[in-house]
Formats: structure tokens, C-alpha cells, sequence
């Protein structure tokens, strides 16, 4: 007898349950026509600039569902929580540490949420006879998962842009399974974010300077992820001790006090890179300590280069004396000229005589232009 669409619905659900996911949610695979207008408008505004492959080639196909399945029907929306414990500051004077987004504190979660996603996609074709190929989706296709996450009831966006849900708030993995089986589809959610505007208040930059839209250019996640140049002098600042990502729009989010761990606790809360580094051994790191300590770390994808930048900048607003010498030694000795230069805007944060006597002599052995106009301006600063 033919499983009807009910019946399938809720076999589905009790095995994305059992495969581990804390929240699923189904919802048609209709184009998302709202939210393609949403994303080409902020293209056009350049919201998006710097993300070469945030393109309106990509806002078609992401909300496009039936461009990865032929024949879809439903979306499957997945989402697992990663929240684990409270963030900690492990500095002292003498060893300054740094600060990492929550979902990058342990192994990279590409990986353990897409095989569970692959494995439901699996059991659709296995067991009920999906006649294409189902898709599962991580953050890593062109797919519009907020939206999807959104139109399913899985959440609602938040001001940040984040999807909130009621469990974990903030702190979930999304995942999508696009599939040809027609399944029944749950009712969005018509919660807001009221007169609430914390995280709009808190935002270091004033990315989120208006409701639901973020500023991309200005965000500390952009800034220090997918920003491959140097950061904006005007910016350093206020990046604080970030050297991978920020957490500061979810943390104040009230929705995020009552989240609770999920599923992934025990994979995100061990090993990886930790909530609060020690910042001086990462600035001494190589390429091939690198690959070594972040081979399966989300912080791989900024490279080295990228990490120590942002280690620089850290050290710089921290202000331990304990970093002059080390970014002293960086200033003359690594090899990536956007790493000295951020190692001379560091120095130049000092009141320390000694900081601008390294910043004087390395001015006169330096050759690349970049890092000599910033040891020039540290030293008229």
C-alpha cells in the first residue's frame, strides 16, 4: 500500500530525530521568490561586496530548489544545536587570548551535519522510493537555507539576520534535504523580534545599523572569515579581541537564554581551537604548524596569513606589554607583507617608547610600500 504523504511525513521526521537532528520541519520546494528579490537588492546596494560569489548568478540558483532536484517537491529543514557552555576569557597579564565564534570552538560541523544530512537523503531513496537523487545541503551549496529554515516554521529571522528558534536560539547548524516525495508541509512561524533591538545596540561596527539587514562590509565575522585584504584602520578597533568570527549579536539576544545543548554538544565542545586561544603562540605559528593545528578547524579557511592579521590586530586592542616583542618580531621577520602590516598598526596602539624605537627600525629595513606607510602612520600616531 502507498504511503500517504502524512504518513511519510512523520517517518521522515522520526528518523531525522534518530539520525541525531535537534529540530526538522518540512516546506515546499517553490521557488523562494521573496527572498531572491531580498538578496538581489542588497547585491545591487553592495551589501555584499568583497563575497565575489555572492552573485546574481548565485541568487538564482540558491533560490531555485528545483534546480538541484529534478522534479522536487519538499524541502526537508534541518537545524542542530551547537551550544555548549558559556563563553570564557582565559587572559591574564602576560597572556593574552583571544576570542572565536562558538561554532568554530571545536571540529569543523561541515562535515558531521552534511553526513547526517546525506544519510537521511539516503533512507528517502532507500526506503520510500524518492525517484531522484535527493540533495542534502550545508551551507556550502547555493541554497537560500535561512529562507528555507524560515518558510519550514523550523524559526523566524531575528534583526540580525540570524534564524532564532524557540529551543537553541541562535546557536543551530541549518541543513536542507530537497527531495521529489511529496510531503506535508509545516505552518511558518509569525514570531518577531517586537520592539527588541539588542543586538542591533551591541554590534561593534554598526553592521546591523538597520533591522534585518546586515551590513556584510562591516561585520567582524566578514572582516576576519572572507575578507582576504586588510582590514579597515577605522575598523580595527572596534574588532576588538576577534580573531575568528563574533558571537556579540547573539550573545545579547534574549531568545539565547534559554538555549540548551543539542545533539552535536559532545562533538562541538572537544578538541579544536577553544573559545579563548592564547594569542602569542598563534602568532608564531608557520605554514606548516598551521595545517597541522587546524587541519580539521573551521579557522583553516582563513590560512595562515589570515589568522595571524587577525591575531595582530587582537594583541594591538588588548594592550599587553607581553605583545611587543612578538609583534616586534613579526613586524621584521613574516613573510606576508598584510600580516607586518598589521603587525606595525599593533606596535603603533603602544604608549611605549620601546614600541616606537622597533617601529623606527623596521621602517628602514622594510621594502614593501603597504607596511612602510603603516609603520609611518603607528609612528605619527
Amino acid at each position: 500500500m502507498a504511503r500517504t504523504p502524512s504518513h511519510l511525513t512523520r517517518d521522515v521526521k522520526r528518523e531525522a530525530r534518530r539520525l541525531g537532528f535537534d529540530l526538522v520541519a518540512i516546506t515546499t520546494a517553490d521557488d523562494f521568490v521573496d527572498a531572491k528579490a531580498v538578496f538581489l537588492e542588497r547585491l545591487n546596494r553592495g551589501l555584499f561586496d568583497g563575497m565575489d560569489w555572492m552573485s546574481a548568478e548565485r541568487a538564482q540558483r540558491a533560490s531555485s530548489p528545483g534546480d538541484h532536484v529534478s522534479g522536487a517537491r519538499s524541502i526537508i529543514a534541518l537545524a542542530s544545536s551547537y551550544w555548549t557552555v558559556p563563553d570564557i576569557d582565559l587572559s591574564r597579564p602576560g597572556d593574552p587570548h583571544g576570542r572565536v565564534a562558538r561554532y568554530a570552538w571545536g571540529p569543523d560541523y561541515h562535515g558531521f551535519v552534511a553526513d547526517r544530512a546525506k544519510a537521511l537523503a539516503a533512507y528517502l531513496r532507500e526506503e520510500h522510493g524518492a525517484v531522484a537523487q535527493p540533495k542534502a545541503c550545508v551551507d556550502t551549496v547555493a541554497l537560500l537555507e535561512r529562507a528555507v529554515a524560515q518558510r519550514s516554521g523550523l524559526g523566524w529571522f531575528g534583526k540580525s539576520t540570524m534564524l532564532l528558534t524557540s529551543a537553541f536560539g541562535t546557536w543551530v547548524f541549518l541543513a536542507e534535504v530537497i527531495t521529489d516525495l511529496e510531503l506535508e508541509s509545516d505552518v511558518p512561524r509569525r514570531t518577531t523580534c517586537g520592539s527588541c533591538r539588542a543586538c542591533m545596540d551591541a554590534c561593534p561596527t554598526g553592521a546591523l545599523d538597520h533591522a534585518y539587514e546586515l551590513d556584510a562590509r562591516l561585520c567582524i565575522s566578514y572582516l576576519t572569515i572572507e575578507n582576504r585584504q586588510a582590514i579597515p584602520r577605522a575598523l580595527r578597533p572596534a574588532i576588538g579581541t576577534w580573531i575568528f568570527g563574533c558571537d556579540v549579536c547573539q550573545s545579547v539576544c534574549p531568545v539565547n537564554r534559554a538555549a540548551k545543548p543539542g545533539d552535536l554538544a559532545r562533538l562541538v565542545g572537544g578538541g579544536g581551537i577553544g573559545p579563548s586561544p592564547a594569542l602569542l603562540p598563534i602568532l608564531r605559528i608557520d605554514e606548516r604548524g598551521f595545517r597541522e593545528r587546524f587541519r580539521y578547524s573551521a579557522v583553516r579557511r582563513v590560512k595562515r596569513a589570515g589568522l595571524a592579521r587577525n591575531v595582530c590586530v587582537a594583541l594591538g586592542n588588548c594592550g599587553d606589554p607581553a605583545a611587543i616583542g612578538p609583534l616586534s618580531a613579526t613586524l621584521v621577520g613574516d613573510p606576508e607583507p598584510l600580516v607586518r602590516e598589521h603587525a606595525a598598526w599593533a606596535l603603533g596602539r603602544f604608549p611605549d617608547q620601546l614600541a616606537r624605537s622597533l617601529l623606527d627600525a623596521s621602517w628602514r629595513g622594510e621594502s614593501e610600500p603597504s607596511v612602510r606607510d603603516e609603520i609611518e602612520r603607528s609612528l605619527d600616531a
